[in-house]
């Protein structure tokens, strides 16, 4: 049976491991992840954990409200209040367990601990960050409707930022991180790129130069 390549075992052991760590992150580790990311958004919104599991968070923002013709005096506002559900708040915990499975993957074990850790502190900082970043977006959008001033190009800056937290970056940032902290993986990667571009050699003796050798033959 012939050997596998080093693109497939690392691509096999990637697979494996973001099975069994997504089964261990949902199973055994969203609870404390949750609350250690709540705990640590608590210092810069109000959040409350409903007997549901969804959020309500409260994200101060400091705006007035215009006259309209439903409530003729403007508001002064101090706080926009809205509810999260537990799915959504799940959705910022993801990227760390994917972040485990492609630096475990890697070759070498102990050679990948410190970036495992490092990482791991970087990741949940980013989870954080991301999460006040979707708090400030729906707070304004909350404004905009409540204003009814919502114009298009702020409507659009807002949903490309939504989209981009929620359904881009979560996937995107575990390989960019792991690629950064991890020197082995970097160099395997790059390693494996320039192989790909280098063309098979040629063999000697082939078809074309036993078809030259038959034309110069002499009579």
């Amino acid at each position: 049976m012939p050997a596998l390549e080093p693109q497939t075992r690392f691509l096999l052991r990637g697979s494996a491991l973001l099975v069994g760590l997504l089964t261990l992150w949902w199973f055994a580790l969203l609870g404390p992840m949750l609350y250690l990311l709540k705990g640590s958004a608590g210092s810069f919104v109000h959040i409350q954990e409903n007997a549901s599991g969804d959020w309500t968070l409260r994200v101060p923002l400091e705006r007035i409200l215009p006259a309209t013709p439903q409530q003729p005096v403007a508001q002064q506002i101090h706080s926009i209040d809205f509810d999260m559900p537990r799915g959504d708040a799940i959705a910022f915990t993801f990227s760390i367990p994917v972040f485990w499975a492609i630096v475990l993957a890697a070759p070498g074990v102990r050679r990948s601990l410190r970036p495992l850790l490092l990482g791991t502190a970087l990741m949940f900082a980013f989870e954080l960050i991301t999460l006040l970043i979707f708090t400030r977006i729906t707070a304004r959008s909350v404004v905009a409707q409540l204003a009814g001033s919502e114009d298009a190009t702020g409507k659009w800056i807002r949903h490309v930022g939504e989209y981009l937290i929620v359904s881009v970056l979560p996937y995107v940032i575990p390989f960019v991180v792991a690629l950064s902290l991890h020197r082995e993986l970097r160099r395997e990667i790059f390693l494996w790129s320039k192989a790909a571009d280098i063309p098979p050699a040629s063999i000697p003796g082939g078809r074309p130069e036993r078809r030259r050798a038959k034309k110069q033959r002499p009579d």
